[in-house]
C-alpha cells in the first residue's frame, strides 16, 4: 500500500516546491494558498499523544504492535498548525491514533537528517510505517480530517487482516559514467533548464530565492567576462536578484520564504534563518562583483532584520525562524498578508509573530559566513580613486564582530571528535553532515577575512572528523549523520544527500588548496571528488531539479586553477592588515586568501608583502596595497 509519486518525479516536484497534492493531501508549507484564520482546538489536540523520536518510542511500537505515524513539522509552518487544529484536533482521529498508533512528532529544523529523508513531502509530512519501522506510505502536506480518518481505518483493517506490509525501496542507482567534467556540463545544463526568462529566477510556479544559482551565474559571468556567455550569466544573476528583492519586507526587512502563482509578488511570509543568511550572502557577493548600490542596500535590509529579530547580542546566538502569521494571546490569528501589509506602528501594536529561538549550528554557521561576506564586500572605487563614497567603501566592522562572537559561542558545541553538535543537546547525540559542511565553510570564511590560524586549524579538525565518521568508505560520499546503533527498520539505512555532499565537497576542496603547501598526500580533495562522483547517478541528480547549485559549484571548483593570495606578515602589523583589506576588496571567486608569517613559506623581506601563486607560477611580491588589485588582475589575466 503506497500512495506516493514515483521516486524520481516526486522528489523533483518537492525540490521545486510544487503545489502537487497527493490523493489525501492538501496544501503544505512548501506551497498552497493562504489558509483561513483559525482558532486552535487545544483540548482535542492534547488527545494526540506525541512521542519523541527515540529508541524507546520505536520499541513501544514494536512491542505493542502499533502502526507508527511520524509527523514532520516546523515551528514556522502554517499548514502544520492548521493540521494540528483541524485534523489532529478532531476527537475521533485523536482517539483512533491513541488506540492503534504510536505517534511521533519531529521538528524538521531540529533533525536535519529526518528533514532530508522526508523533504519530498513538504511540511507537514506524514510517514506511516509498520510496527518494526518499515515504510508503508508517505503523505504530503495538510490532510483533511475525513479522508485522513478513512485512511487510518483502512490501515487498521489491513493490520487486523494480516495484510499490512512495509516496502523495501530499491538500492541507490549506480554513479554516472564518465568524468567529473562531463558531469559538470550535464548539471549546468539541468540548472540552466530551470531559468525563467520571463519572471527571472530558477523554477516554476514557486519563486524561491536560490543563492547557489545566483552565485554560479556570477562565477560564470566573471570567468567569461567580455563574452556573450558572461553577459548572459550576469544578466540572469542581476535580474534574479532584482526579482527576489520583491520578497524583502519593506518595513522590518528580511526576506519572505517564497512567492506563488508564477510571480514574485504573492509571498508566503515565514522568514527562515537559513534563507536570510544565504540571501544576504548572495546580495553581498553581487555588490562585490558589480559595485551596484542596489545590492548593498538589499543586503543591509536583510542584515538589519537578522540583528533585530533573529539575534541575541547578549548570548551571540542566532535564531531559527519567524512565523508567517501572528497568533495573539487570545489564540486568534492575524494572517501574514494582513499583518505584513501594515506599517510598523500598527504591526507593533498587534504584536510580533513568534520567533523560534532555537539556535542550530547549521543556521548559525550560514549567518557567520554571510556576515563575513558582507564585511568583505567592498568594491574598489571606480578608476582606482582611493577617495570615493565613504558609505560605499566602509567595511561593516560590526558584522565581523558579530560573526566572530557567534563562532566563539558555537565552539562550545565541538565534540572531542572534532565534529559539531546541532544544538545544545547531550554530547551523545548524532552529529549531522549539514552542520559540519556549514561550520567548515564558515571557519574558512573567518580565516579568509581575519587570517587568524585558529580558524584554519578548526576547519581541518572538522574535515578530519567528516572523513573519519561520516564518509562512506566503500562507495565514497558522506552520510547525513554519524552511525546510530539504536536505529531501527528503514532508519538503519544512512543516506547520502546530494546537496550536503556538494557543500562538504566545496569545503574540502578549498581546505585542501589552502593546505597543499604542507605536503602532497592531503586526503581532502580526493574525498571531495569521490563524494561528487558517488551521488552522481543521473536519476538522483535529476530528482533534485533546480536545487543542484551547491553541487554544481563544487564541480566548478575542480574545473579552474585557484589563485592563492598569501599575505606575508604579522597579523598585528598595520601594513599587513592594509594588504589583507586590499585583497578582500578584489572580487575573484577563484582566489584563496591565506596568511603566512615572514620566513615560513616566503622570504622575510623586512616588510609585509602579498604573493600571488598558482600551482605553476608566482607573482613578484606586492608591498603597496594601492597596487595589489591591479597587479592581481593582471597576473590572473596572464594565466587565462
Amino acid at each position: 500500500m503506497r500512495r506516493t509519486l514515483p521516486h524520481g518525479h516526486k522528489r523533483a516536484c518537492a525540490r521545486l516546491l510544487a503545489s502537487l497534492v497527493l490523493l489525501l493531501g492538501g496544501a503544505s508549507c512548501s506551497g498552497g494558498s493562504r489558509p483561513e484564520a483559525h482558532e486552535p482546538a487545544a483540548e482535542a489536540r492534547a488527545g494526540v499523544q506525541w512521542q519523541p523520536w527515540d529508541p524507546a518510542s520505536f520499541e513501544r511500537a514494536r512491542q505493542g504492535d502499533r502502526i507508527i505515524l511520524i509527523n514532520v513539522a516546523a515551528g514556522w509552518c502554517h499548514w502544520c498548525h492548521v493540521m494540528d487544529d483541524k485534523t489532529y484536533g478532531d476527537p475521533e482521529i485523536a482517539r483512533l491514533l491513541r488506540e492503534r498508533f504510536l505517534t511521533i512528532r519531529v521538528d524538521a529544523d531540529a533533525r536535519p537528517d529526518v528533514a532530508e529523508r522526508y523533504l519530498d513531502w513538504g511540511w507537514p509530512a506524514t510517514a506511516l510505517l509498520t510496527p518494526d519501522a518499515r515504510p508503508i506510505m508517505e503523505l504530503r502536506g495538510f490532510q483533511k480530517p475525513a479522508s485522513f480518518k478513512a485512511l487510518l481505518l483502512e490501515l487498521v483493517a489491513a493490520q487486523d487482516a494480516g495484510s499490512l506490509d512495509g516496502r523495501r525501496d530499491p538500492p541507490e542507482p549506480a554513479p554516472a559514467d564518465g568524468d567529473l567534467e562531463a558531469l559538470r556540463v550535464r548539471v549546468a545544463a539541468q540548472l540552466d533548464h530551470y531559468y525563467d526568462d520571463e519572471q527571472a529566477g530558477w523554477g516554476g510556479p514557486k519563486k524561491y530565492p536560490l543563492a547557489p544559482a545566483v552565485e554560479h551565474a556570477l562565477l560564470v559571468s566573471h570567468i567569461n567576462n567580455g563574452t556573450d556567455v558572461g553577459a548572459r550569466a550576469r544578466g540572469r544573476a542581476t535580474a534574479s536578484l532584482a526579482a527576489e528583492s520583491q520578497l524583502i519586507d519593506p518595513v522590518f526587512g528580511g526576506i519572505y520564504q517564497y512567492s506563488i502563482n508564477d510571480v514574485w509578488t504573492r509571498p508566503h511570509y515565514e522568514k527562515l534563518g537559513s534563507l536570510q543568511a544565504t540571501t544576504l550572502e548572495s546580495y553581498a557577493l553581487a555588490y562585490a562583483a558589480t559595485g551596484d548600490a542596489r545590492w548593498r542596500d538589499a543586503a543591509h535590509a536583510i542584515r538589519g532584520y537578522i540583528l533585530r529579530f533573529l539575534h541575541d547580542r547578549e548570548t551571540a546566538r542566532f535564531f531559527a525562524s519567524q512565523d508567517a502569521d501572528l497568533t495573539r494571546p487570545d489564540h486568534t490569528v492575524v494572517p501574514g498578508d494582513e499583518y505584513y501589509a501594515k506599517p510598523e506602528d500598527e504591526r507593533l501594536a498587534l504584536g510580533i509573530p513568534r520567533v523560534d529561538t532555537a539556535s542550530y549550528t547549521n543556521v548559525s554557521a550560514l549567518m557567520i559566513r554571510a556576515l563575513c561576506r558582507l564585511y568583505s564586500s567592498v568594491p574598489p572605487p571606480a578608476g582606482d580613486d582611493a577617495r570615493g563614497d565613504a558609505r560605499a567603501t566602509a567595511r561593516d566592522e560590526d558584522a565581523l564582530r558579530i560573526a566572530v562572537a557567534a563562532y566563539d559561542e558555537l565552539r562550545s558545541r565541538r565534540a572531542a571528535s572534532g565534529g559539531y553538535a546541532h544544538d545544545d543537546g547531550a554530547p551523545a547525540q548524532l552529529l549531522y553532515l549539514d552542520d559540519q559542511a556549514a561550520i567548515g565553510r564558515a571557519q574558512l570564511e573567518l580565516y579568509r577575512v581575519t587570517g587568524a590560524p585558529q580558524y584554519l586549524d578548526d576547519a581541518r579538525a572538522v574535515a578530519d572528523f567528516a572523513l573519519a565518521e561520516l564518509q562512506d568508505e566503500a562507495r565514497g560520499g558522506f552520510f547525513a549523520h554519524t552511525a546510530d546503533p539504536e536505529a531501527v527498520g528503514v532508519f538503519r539505512e544512512r543516506r547520502r544527500p546530494l546537496r550536503s555532499n556538494g557543500e562538504l565537497a566545496r569545503f574540502l576542496i578549498d581546505l585542501h588548496r589552502m593546505l597543499d603547501h604542507e605536503r602532497d598526500d592531503l586526503p581532502y580533495e580526493t574525498a571531495a571528488r569521490r563524494a561528487l562522483k558517488a551521488v552522481s547517478a543521473p536519476k538522483v541528480v535529476k530528482s533534485w531539479g533546480r536545487m543542484v547549485g551547491e553541487y554544481l559549484l563544487a564541480l566548478e571548483a575542480l574545473r579552474y586553477t585557484p589563485v592563492e593570495l598569501t599575505v606575508v606578515g604579522g597579523r598585528d602589523d598595520p601594513r599587513a592588515l592594509a594588504l589583507r583589506q586590499a585583497a578582500l576588496g578584489l572580487y575573484e571567486p577563484r582566489a584563496l586568501i591565506t596568511q603566512s608569517e615572514p620566513g615560513a613559506r616566503y622570504p622575510d623581506r623586512g616588510q609585509p608583502a602579498v604573493y600571488l601563486c598558482t600551482d605553476t607560477a608566482c607573482s613578484q611580491p606586492i608591498t603597496d596595497p594601492a597596487r595589489l588589485q591591479g597587479a592581481a588582475r593582471d597576473f590572473i589575466a596572464s594565466l587565462e
